[in-house]
């Protein structure tokens, strides 16, 4: 999965993020379902990252499907996602210490992980994530970016 600059990730079109959606459709409110699929995925593909998260993964786990649920819910306003996106970026890089280079291992669990707990799957929904991870890791570095240069490469 290549990171590509908020320059060049372009707000996906409606029928890619309906896609998206139609892909959690199951999931009840306040599932942490995909985000523990996705966290099992992570650590299997990308062991090394497990030490940056807490033993007890259960509230990362919710925070996350909050989160992902959230974002996928709002894309039809892009403004007040994106914000939340970059303010992601920046806590996860203050507070966990995510790099640029772990958001293509992120996207892959993601997605593994989507396709793990949906019914409906699909070769098109698989498009449509990379489509809007791709967007969503845009933001996410731009928070990061702002992170990195408010308090140095250490922080």
């Amino acid at each position: 999965m290549t990171l590509r600059s908020l320059s060049d990730v372009p707000l996906p079109s409606q029928d890619v993020i309906d896609l998206v959606r139609h892909s959690v459709v199951g999931l009840p409110e306040g599932s942490t379902r995909l985000a523990t699929a996705f966290y099992d995925n992570l650590f299997s593909m990308v062991p090394e990252v497990r030490d940056m998260f807490s033993e007890d993964i259960g509230p990362q786990e919710q925070r996350m499907a909050d989160a992902l649920i959230a974002v996928v819910q709002y894309l039809d306003t892009p403004d007040d996602i994106a914000d939340y996106l970059r303010e992601l970026g920046y806590q996860h890089y203050r507070e966990l210490g995510v790099r640029a280079e772990h958001y293509p291992h992120v996207g892959r669990a993601l997605i593994r992980a989507v396709s793990d707990v949906s019914p409906t799957w699909s070769s098109s929904m698989s498009s449509a994530w990379v489509l809007v991870y791709q967007w969503i890791t845009a933001h996410m570095i731009a928070g990061a970016e702002r992170a990195a240069a408010r308090s140095g490469p250490h922080a």
